[in-house]
């Protein structure tokens, strides 16, 4: 419920942004244009005496400069600066700041931090002086809270504003949208999902963003409607081609070369794998790699690992990791840079792949603690390669885990039904000589031992 109120919030934080007259920020890339010899503090000079008279969007230009350029501390100060300034304008009758405000402290947004209560004050008066993202918010919030009355009411008041505003204006894309979601879901009105479709295709067709990213998802995991997901790509595409979505572009681009989605088609499927990577969308990135590798040109393909790496796409940093770590024709052997990217991706990633293949080079070097580790590691993230010895382990005594032959089994059985060939060898072997050879020393040798005692007595 939290993730989708940082979602919500950032949706409706765009359009705070703009009624307050503040432009977003740029792209990381082209944020800053300045003189490379000039410091911070000068380059910011002008801004902080803007910000200093009252400036809101120069206060807070000054807190993300300083974040940029990773002074968390300076940032905070200013992000405060930024806060005090907008909860004037707020208290000066601003709906606008009132939404901006609750925006912040309902996620803890940019150094401000999380608070509720100040959330629902701000929403609150939001939606008194008529804003219906307001009332909405506040639904989200005693929703989450497990207050249903006050949701109910929330969501109801926030129906009849938009609807409010989209008589007074019936071109309002925004109210269309909402209203044709909040009747799609029963928020604030009796549920419909015939009537909430009708305006989103509405509010899709006269270019909404929002209503094409929902139809997208209504009919593609079949929200109130039978999935189509032939169709959900047609909205996916109109996303990536009207609004130049990554996202988007990437699924419409994958649907068509795999051909499960919509007919294959490797072409097209190729040009919007493209327009997803020069989106910097990381998987897209990723995806564009693998097919140039596949295709013999590891050359070319080399970049594009890289520049997935740096966004810290998982997949990447394992093969760039494993080719720097073995060596590769297009890139020289650098054993240490490869293992850094390849624990990154093991570890804060919990990549399979990357536990797998730091599992084979710990045993290459003979040091099998560390590589049990990161077996044990493959086996709870699904490898079946990593099962039949994480199944081992559990028949060694001493080792990285607790000798238990039914653990054993369990492993070998979950492995074998993923296909892998050792695990069915060894499930068989448990079954026909680990088995028997078990229950003689269990049973018969104290049985053996007793008949000798008996005859020798």
């Amino acid at each position: 419920m939290m993730k989708r109120l940082m979602i919500l919030t950032a949706l409706m934080t765009g359009a705070c942004s703009a009624a307050l007259g503040q432009s977003a920020p740029p792209p990381a890339a082209t944020r800053v244009v300045e003189e490379a010899d000039a410091s911070l503090e000068e380059r910011l000079h002008a801004l902080k005496e803007q910000a200093e008279k009252g400036d809101l969007h120069a206060a807070q230009q000054v807190y993300l400069r300083y974040a940029l350029a990773h002074k968390p501390d300076e940032a905070r100060v200013w992000a405060a600066r930024y806060t005090e300034l907008l909860t004037k304008k707020a208290e000066g009758g601003d709906s606008a700041a009132m939404l901006q405000l609750g925006a912040r402290y309902v996620g803890g947004a940019d150094y401000t931090p999380q608070d509720i209560q100040q959330a629902t004050t701000w929403f609150s008066r939001a939606a008194e002086a008529g804003e219906p993202a307001g009332a909405y918010m506040l639904g989200e919030i005693y929703s989450r809270a497990g207050n249903v009355p006050m949701a109910r009411q929330a969501y109801t008041k926030a129906f009849e504003l938009y609807t409010a505003r989209l008589e007074k204006d019936a071109g309002n894309l925004e109210a269309l949208y909402w209203l044709g979601f909040m009747q799609q879901n029963g928020q604030g009105t009796k549920q419909d999902a015939s009537a909430g479709l009708a305006k989103l295709e509405q509010a899709c067709e006269a270019g909404s963003a929002w209503a094409a990213a929902q139809l997208f998802k209504t009919y593609y995991n079949g929200i109130g409607v039978p999935p189509d997901k032939p169709r959900a790509i047609s909205y996916a595409r109109k996303m990536a081609d009207d609004h130049h979505d990554g996202t988007m572009a990437y699924i419409v681009a994958r649907a068509y070369l795999q051909g499960e989605d919509a007919q294959q088609d490797i072409e097209l499927g190729e040009r919007y794998l493209d327009q997803a990577a020069r989106a910097n969308e990381p998987d897209a990135i990723y995806a564009k790699a693998r097919r140039l590798e596949a295709a013999g040109k590891a050359e070319e393909a080399l970049p594009y690992y890289r520049r997935a790496a740096g966004m810290q796409q998982c997949d990447a940093l394992v093969r760039l990791g494993s080719m720097m770590l073995h060596g590769s024709p297009v890139l020289e052997q650098d054993a240490e840079r490869g293992l850094a990217l390849l624990e990154r991706a093991g570890n804060r990633f919990e990549s399979p792949a990357a536990a797998l293949e730091l599992a084979r080079y710990y045993e290459t070097l003979d040091e099998q603690a560390t590589a049990d580790s990161w077996y044990i590691a493959a086996s709870n993230r699904g490898v079946p390669e990593a099962m039949a010895r994480r199944g081992l382990l559990h028949l060694i005594p001493g080792s990285a885990a607790t000798w238990d032959p039914t653990r054993a089994w369990q492993w070998w059985r979950t492995g074998e039904r993923a296909g892998d060939k050792t695990c069915a060898l060894y499930t068989t072997l448990f079954l026909y000589v680990f088995t028997p050879l078990l229950l003689i020393i269990a049973f018969g040798l104290p049985v053996f031992i007793g008949r000798r005692y008996g005859r020798t007595k």
